[in-house]
């Protein structure tokens, strides 16, 4: 099947071409069915040669004594070198032109990383963030073979869209590679030369005019413009048009958009410890960036970043939770206020930047952050923001006072002798 496959992906005809990829998700739900039913327990092996009785890159154990040239591989291992080898062949099949052969093969990749998510859901993170990844994968001429993998900016940006399916799909247990995947989307990137986000004028506003027409439609001869409110909404909410010079900052955007997938997903106590590089990086780029996309991305993080305070402090009913407010108090502590006053910058409109249009105004990014200052509104009417910054103020002044500091030493000092008594009782 797997030979198959590949040999469809070689093919000139689209049809074909999908239908390769298709199969490989075929073989990904047999691999998930038979480990889900326990059918194969013991060692297994891979026949270069496909001699014996295999079941596809499987050859199972016979005790007759014959030599064979098969290498012994635990199920484990022998499932995450499948995995791998698929994911590879899919990773290749983003760069192909046709929708439904690339939509396929982001289908494909969620479906592989039921099988193994422990190699597959970071192998994607560092397919996004770096744009290379270096794999071993099952050959017809050896066991494995270390395969170095260089992905376009267009397979980058369709494998970010594999990654967030993935990320919905995990649920509760996305808590697993969460703290991995924060870490290759936030210190992973790096921008590129010549992936500038800066546009020369003429760009600009030829940007700006076409934006505006997807957003608001065309205008009629009676002065009315196209779109009627609901579908207008409806292209706000989902971004509006990307153009081919933006293609670098989608990529960026693109990581932006994994981060708020998993701070939505994972529990507020798990992202307080990332809270200060999350709010510095929703509130830089939302004052000092020109890329429209990158700005769409970072007030959907704010946003979310809001929706997490307020998960937080309710329970799922609506109703008020006694539950820890570290995540609250990691944000004010984090400067959460200056990422206010950046959202209401960018709603009105008065960054000096738009009024010189050296930046562009954005609908989407406008009403992305009338939502986090929304949500915001909402925290504070409940008094969390005022709580957690009196609990701030009250912990730097302790921690600043040298009568606390002495307090603290010496019950440190008096634990750790009580624990040498114990010891030496």
């Amino acid at each position: 099947k797997l030979a198959k496959a590949e040999s469809d992906l070689q093919s000139n005809q689209p049809p074909l071409r999908a239908k390769g990829v298709v199969s490989l998700r075929h073989i990904a739900h047999s691999l998930v069915s038979e480990e889900r039913d326990g059918s194969s327990s013991d060692s297994i092996r891979i026949d270069p040669e496909g001699e014996g009785e295999t079941n596809g890159l499987v050859t199972e154990i016979r005790n007759d004594g014959e030599e064979s040239r098969s290498t012994w591989l635990s199920v484990k291992e022998e499932l995450a070198l499948i995995s791998r080898t698929l994911a590879w062949i899919c990773l290749k099949a983003l760069a192909d032109e046709e929708s439904y052969v690339y939509l396929a093969a982001i289908q494909t990749l969620v479906a592989i990383s039921d099988v193994c998510p422990s190699e597959i859901m970071p192998l994607m993170g560092l397919a996004i963030a770096k744009g290379q990844v270096n794999l071993d994968i099952a050959t017809v001429e050896s066991l494995t073979a270390p395969i170095e993998l260089s992905l376009t900016r267009e397979q980058r940006i369709k494998a970010t869209e594999a990654l967030i399916f993935m990320i919905r799909k995990r649920g509760d247990a996305i808590f697993v590679y969460g703290p991995t995947l924060l870490e290759l989307m936030l210190f992973g990137q790096k921008k590129g030369r010549g992936e500038s986000s800066s546009y020369k004028e003429n760009i600009s506003e030829a940007i700006q005019s076409q934006t505006h027409t997807y957003f608001v439609g065309e205008q009629t001869e009676n002065g009315d413009e196209g779109n009627n409110d609901d579908e207008q909404t409806i292209r706000i909410n989902t971004g509006g048009p990307v153009f081919s010079i933006e293609e670098g900052d989608v990529v960026r955007a693109g990581a932006i958009s994994v981060v708020c997938e998993l701070v939505a997903a994972l529990p507020p106590m798990a992202v307080a410890s990332y809270c200060h590089a999350l709010v510095l990086l929703a509130t830089n780029a939302l004052l000092l960036e020109a890329s429209r996309p990158v700005r769409r991305a970072a007030a959907s993080l704010a946003r979310e970043l809001y929706a997490c305070m307020t998960r937080e402090v309710t329970s799922e009913d609506g109703s008020s939770s006694k539950h820890s407010s570290e995540f609250s108090l990691a944000m004010v502590k984090a400067g959460e206020e200056r990422l206010h006053n950046s959202l209401t910058s960018c709603v009105s409109g008065g960054d000096p930047d738009v009024r010189d249009k050296t930046r562009l105004l954005d609908p989407a990014t406008q009403s992305r952050c009338s939502e986090a200052i929304h949500l915001r509104s909402e925290l504070q009417s409940m008094g969390v923001l005022h709580a957690a910054a009196a609990i701030s103020s009250s912990m730097e002044r302790e921690l600043n006072d040298p009568g606390v500091q002495a307090v603290r030493r010496a019950l440190s000092n008096h634990t750790l002798l009580s624990q040498s008594i114990k010891e030496l009782r």
